[in-house]
């Protein structure tokens, strides 16, 4: 009797002892939490389950948790009076990202970077690129397959292939129309500190613009890798910007276009060939320094390789600093072309620009047309010459 009597009680005991464990309040973690590197980190996804209460009476402190640095870390969850111990890793399991953001053709027996048109993204931010040529031959023209292989620090890796041209002629770009609705949006005179704004605008409405860049402001120019990135083109437009230095003479003219190609070629990997004169091909301020040199430089600059852009529409933002939102949109969304390019301005006192470029965007995308960045095909305007 004794016996069955010890054996009710420890019957009890363990099932007062289970219940116990069983319905207190407490917090349940997923198994294996990871998360990968330089992502946010979100509390609550690591929660599989709350006994006795809400996930809106949990905090946490992740002050130890290094987000930027693979490795074992420890996050604590604080839930009615109890502090609950996350063990973490962060971790690299995602490949790199390459993609064409351009098509690749090279002028037979010129010289040539493979790299070009091409946007690499990767969350470690830490690459290697390595390139096989397979069977390419600059020197003979036809299309040929090129391998590239990105590999990160966890030793991820990914393949792409693309084809690239080697034509006899280069021909950059049409004067015809195409028959895609296309607005090609161009920011003249950056990097600025409006730059980063203007790339989160564009994100936000999925669509991609063209900057012709200055040398003037190089404290910016991280600005202008960040955009290519992105898969926005990147334009040449003056390395100092100065019209009686630039438009002197020819040589003059070619100093500041090596100048600005040279530095983008440091930021970006290659020397783009698209082009803005300052002021536009139709300008009249170059009659000041040197009559007819506007007539010699836009022949002068087909021929060594280069593809200069005018524009059929226009922001009016140049006219002066901080013209209304109002009048930018008005004068922006004015145009009815098939193809149309429009002049913005990127500097530091463009503020209402940045401020119009939503309605601008949305106003054409309702209207069916697609936010295209200049390539080798867009279609380019070219200004009647007036020097």
């Amino acid at each position: 009797m004794k016996y069955k009597y010890l054996l009710f009680i420890s019957i009890i005991i363990s099932l007062c002892i289970w219940g116990y464990f069983s319905f207190q309040r407490k917090i349940i973690f997923i198994e294996h939490p990871t998360l990968e590197i330089n992502s946010v980190f979100h509390y609550q996804e690591y929660i599989y389950k709350i006994k006795k209460g809400s996930i809106k009476e949990v905090t946490y402190n992740a002050k130890d948790l290094n987000i930027h640095a693979l490795g074992h870390y420890q996050v604590t969850y604080f839930f009615k009076g109890k502090e609950y111990h996350l063990k973490i890793e962060v971790i690299d399991s995602k490949k790199p990202h390459i993609k064409e953001t351009r098509s690749l053709k090279i002028e037979k027996g010129k010289k040539y970077d493979l790299k070009q048109g091409l946007s690499i993204n990767d969350n470690s931010h830490q690459y290697n690129l390595t390139i096989d040529p397979q069977n390419f031959n600059s020197h003979k023209t036809g299309s040929y397959t090129i391998i590239y292989k990105v590999t990160d620090l966890s030793n991820n890796q990914t393949l792409f292939k693309r084809q690239v041209k080697v034509v006899e002629k280069l021909e950059i770009g049409t004067s015809i129309e195409s028959n895609e609705k296309i607005v090609y949006l161009t920011f003249d005179d950056g990097p600025s500190e409006n730059t980063d704004k203007i790339l989160t605008i564009l994100d936000q409405y999925q669509a991609k613009a063209t900057f012709f860049v200055t040398g003037c402001h190089q404290e910016y120019n991280y600005l202008i890798k960040k955009a290519y990135q992105k898969g926005h083109t990147i334009g040449l437009h003056s390395y100092q910007h100065e019209y009686p230095d630039i438009y002197q003479s020819k040589n003059a003219y070619f100093n500041d276009l090596d100048k600005i190609g040279k530095m983008v070629k440091e930021i970006i990997g290659f020397t783009p060939h698209y082009i803005r004169f300052p002021g536009g091909s139709s300008n009249k301020v170059s009659k000041n320094y040197c009559t007819g040199l506007m007539t010699i430089l836009t022949k002068e600059v087909i021929k060594q390789g280069y593809q200069y852009y005018d524009w059929n529409g226009d922001t009016n933002d140049a006219s002066s600093n901080n013209v209304s939102v109002h009048e930018i949109i008005s004068s922006a969304t004015n145009e009815n072309h098939q193809n149309i390019v429009i002049l913005a301005h990127d500097t530091n006192a463009k503020n209402t620009t940045v401020e119009a470029l939503p309605s601008i965007i949305s106003f054409y995308q309702k209207k069916g047309y697609s936010f295209q960045a200049i390539n080798d095909e867009s279609f380019y305007v070219h200004h009647h010459v007036q020097n």
